[in-house]
């Protein structure tokens, strides 16, 4: 067993001193740590300090080593405009899907295999949207009510000419 010897006694505690209190003002703000928003792909890649913040593009990096300077804001997924930019994508894709069902539940049988035969053969969402859209100019009134086609803004994250599963996939894989 050890010999520990007799306890040491704590050190007496001071009172604060005048000038020991923080100082309070624009001192405190220019020492704390500023982060940038956002880094250019190639400093993402090699994970160094980017300055595009404040020197602009290209960055002292990229500049040093002649690297392009690229900054893809859509990237960061916490920025607002991500956000909306996957919004309008919803609401795309929502609307679609309700001209589709429609097309489907009001058209004729011959309208509704013609969908499906293009659904199936791999076209594109422009090409799918014509044929919904050809589909519903065909079924005017279902019930005494008038259906109608409205026009689909595609958004600028969404390529109409892109495999359908291509939007629907990204858009699932969003928050992974």
């Amino acid at each position: 067993m050890s010999h520990q010897g007799p306890p040491r006694p704590f050190r007496p505690i001071a009172p604060r001193t005048l000038s020991d209190t923080p100082t309070a003002g624009p001192a405190a703000e220019e020492s704390k740590i500023r982060r940038a928003s956002t880094a250019c792909t190639e400093c993402q890649r090699r994970r160094t300090k980017c300055s595009a913040n404040s020197t602009g593009t290209p960055c002292s990096e990229c500049a040093l080593h002649g690297r392009d300077c690229i900054i893809d804001e859509f990237a960061d997924k916490r920025r607002k405009v991500v956000r909306d930019r996957a919004q309008e994508e919803l609401v795309y894709y929502r609307e679609f899907v309700e001209q589709l069902l429609a097309a489907i539940r009001h058209g004729k049988r011959t309208d509704v295999d013609a969908i499906i035969n293009v659904i199936q053969s791999g076209a594109s969402l422009e090409k799918i949207h014509l044929i919904v859209a050809q589909s519903l100019s065909h079924t005017t009134d279902v019930d005494g009510l008038e259906i109608t086609v409205p026009e689909l803004n595609v958004p600028d994250g969404v390529s109409a000419e892109a495999s359908p599963d291509a939007g629907l996939s990204a858009i699932l894989n969003k928050d992974s």
